[in-house]
């Protein structure tokens, strides 16, 4: 049977239908020759030029059938009902710059939600607390970007704020070193960025972990955690708004 996640951006199985912004020929054969289908997130005028399609900035799955839009996303609402989500497009205008183009950047860990008060959406926030979430607040906007969650209680971030947040929240989490993802015209990407869960023991990277200057803790980390990374080998890692996964199969 495939279905919406039951829980949001963790699946339980392996992943069948994802978000991703990109025409990337790599990657989409990566995601495609494993039969993960692919919504291709549309390009939004309201954002910088270089994160237009970026999917954590323009969708959030905020609950097991329910996704945030931005209202730039209309023409995939038909794609997004026939997969089994009810969505709600929201009335706030996702614009850079920041903090505007955060509104939609948190996330849902399990029963946790992890999110910039000064950024987040309140539309996003009430929603937050309809479902009963532990609310979890950072100082980072991008936080999506910058998390990359392994299951409901471990992570990986590239931010010091996320870090000792999720820490004090109970939650097992790695901190790495910047630089080693790259955004086309910034300093640099973010970890959560380049990654998704594409089955409930594999995480897969745009790019290749091993030239993460921190892979060594990373690839321990993995293991601690029983996932296995999927790579796509000799190419840098690059953000690409992150591979959110949306529907999983479950036996």
């Amino acid at each position: 049977m495939i279905k919406p996640l039951e829980t949001p951006n963790i699946p339980k199985g392996r992943v069948k239908t994802v978000a991703v912004g990109t025409d990337d020929p790599l990657l989409l054969n990566t995601l495609e020759t494993r039969g993960i289908s692919v919504i291709k997130t549309l390009e939004s005028q309201h954002l910088d030029n270089r994160v237009s399609r970026h999917t954590d900035m323009l969708l959030m799955n905020i609950a097991p059938n329910e996704l945030l839009i931005d209202s730039t996303q209309k023409t995939n609402i038909v794609k997004y009902l026939t997969i089994g989500y009810s969505v709600i497009e929201l009335k706030e205008i996702v614009a850079s710059p920041y903090p505007k183009d955060s509104a939609l950047n948190s996330l849902v860990m399990g029963d946790k939600f992890i999110y910039c008060p000064t950024a987040v959406s309140d539309e996003v926030l009430n929603r937050a607390y309809e479902y009963g979430y532990k609310l979890i607040a950072v100082k980072q906007g991008y936080v999506k970007c910058s998390v990359c969650p392994l299951d409901c209680n471990s992570a990986i971030t590239d931010d010091e704020s996320i870090y000792k947040a999720l820490i004090k929240s109970g939650i097992d989490c790695l901190y790495i070193n910047k630089g080693s993802v790259q955004l086309n015209g910034f300093e640099y990407g973010f970890i959560g960025g380049c990654t998704g869960l594409i089955d409930k023991d594999k995480l897969l990277f745009n790019g290749d972990i091993s030239l993460h200057s921190d892979y060594i803790k990373i690839k321990r980390f993995l293991s601690e955690h029983g996932i296995k990374p999927i790579i796509i080998k000799g190419r840098p890692l690059t953000d690409i708004g992150s591979i959110i996964p949306l529907c999983e199969e479950i036996f």
